[in-house]
């Protein structure tokens, strides 16, 4: 398999034997050797470039070593060194001429003498006298008077009159009063009329009492929807998709409360089904709080009571999870059934001597908490054996 780099270059190889550099300057004659040289034709009659030989294949086939060949070879790091070290070398002569020149340029300047520069020859060009024409002399009215006229003075600005400090109005000067557009009288009309109102205006219309109940009814409906889980509203709204007269399919997943209501008051869904509407929260009293934390800390206390006895049975069952995922690791997820058997052995052990112990201290074991034990159990032993079938298939 060739790698990229030798891919890249027959590709660079290959483009540059079936290319052809041309300039815009060359003459007709040297393309159409150009072409020759190439391996190709010109078919002046069809307009276009063709193979010189038939049994010339249509694309030139090259190798890997001859395009190696052919190509320039990539600079090794050496080189690549050296040449970096001889670009430093030429910007450090440059900064060393500039830095002479300027040092000159001072010198120079300190001694009032600068180099002379060469001058161009300056050529004179032939003097061509024009021919001098005499003016008619001018009249004495036309003759322009020897001073000009002096101008005529601009008049002073009126000086702005000026507020006295003093409080008697007479020295006050105030300027006039611009009078006021006077605007036509109108007469006041004591009511207002409908047909002098303009066009554009909308009188609202009064809505008329069924119009009032239609919309104090579905403001009742839509606060008695309100009281429902979303899951509730979101199964009606699916029971309406699955009717055959259903007006559209309406979309139920992903919907929040607000768009339900308005889908199932818009399509009168619980018109058509009966909603059951729960019964509004009653703000409950002090005392019904105080009752209601009493009863829910006896209930704390009962469930407490029943599992106490279930403890170190509870805690040996944590124990023994962790020991059967090391010891299934260890033997590479083999002999799951080994482990789950151990398991259960140790777990009826344990199990009888909480019974024994019950019964001596007259204690009755609640039947339905060690269902739900043993179901937890039973549901660890399915996990460690779908686990174990994974791994091994992998």
């Amino acid at each position: 398999m060739l790698t990229a780099q030798e891919l890249i270059t027959l590709i660079k190889a290959h483009n540059k034997l079936v290319s052809i550099k041309v300039r815009a300057s060359m003459k007709r004659e040297t393309l159409i050797k150009l072409i020759e040289d190439k391996g190709y034709k010109v078919d002046h009659k069809n307009k276009k470039i063709v193979d010189a030989r038939k049994d010339r294949p249509r694309r030139p086939k090259i190798t890997l070593k001859e395009a190696q060949d052919m190509l320039p070879k990539p600079k090794t790091e050496l080189q690549k060194q050296k040449a970096q070290e001889r670009k430093e070398e030429k910007a450090a002569e440059e900064k060393k001429k500039l830095r002479m020149a300027k040092k000159e340029a001072v010198e120079q300047s300190k001694k009032g003498t600068k180099k002379p520069v060469a001058k161009k020859p300056v050529v004179k060009k032939p003097v061509v006298k024009k021919p001098v024409v005499k003016k008619p002399t001018k009249k004495e009215d036309e003759v322009r008077p020897a001073t000009k006229p002096k101008p005529t003075p601009k008049p002073k600005p009126k000086a702005k009159p000026v507020k006295s400090t003093t409080s008697n109005k007479e020295d006050e000067v105030r300027p006039a009063r611009r009078a006021r557009r006077q605007l036509p009288e109108t007469k006041k009309t004591t009511g207002t009329k409908v047909e002098d109102k303009p066009e554009n205006v909308k009188v609202k219309k009064k809505k008329t009492e069924e119009e009032k109940k239609a919309n104090r009814e579905k403001v009742k409906r839509t606060e008695d929807l309100y009281r429902l889980k979303i899951s509730e509203l979101r199964k009606y709204v699916d029971m309406y998709n699955e009717r055959d007269d259903k007006e559209r399919t309406l979309r139920s997943k992903g919907e929040d409360k607000n768009q339900l209501v308005s889908k199932i008051i818009s399509y009168n869904i619980d018109k058509i089904f009966k909603i059951p509407i729960p019964a509004k929260r009653v703000k409950k009293t002090e005392e019904q709080k105080k009752e209601k934390k009493k009863q829910d800390q006896e209930k704390i206390k009962e469930e407490r009571r029943k599992r106490k006895p279930f403890l170190p049975y509870i805690k040996l069952f944590g124990e023994l999870q962790r020991k059967s995922n090391m010891e299934l690791v260890k033997n590479k997820f083999q002999g799951v059934e080994d482990i789950i058997k151990k398991m259960k052995k140790q777990l009826e052990v344990k199990f009888e001597e909480i019974e024994e112990e019950a019964d001596e201290k007259d204690i009755e074991l609640d039947d339905d908490l060690y269902d739900e034990i043993e179901t937890d159990i039973d549901n660890y032993y399915k996990q460690l054996r779908d686990r174990a079938e994974e791994k091994l298939k992998e």
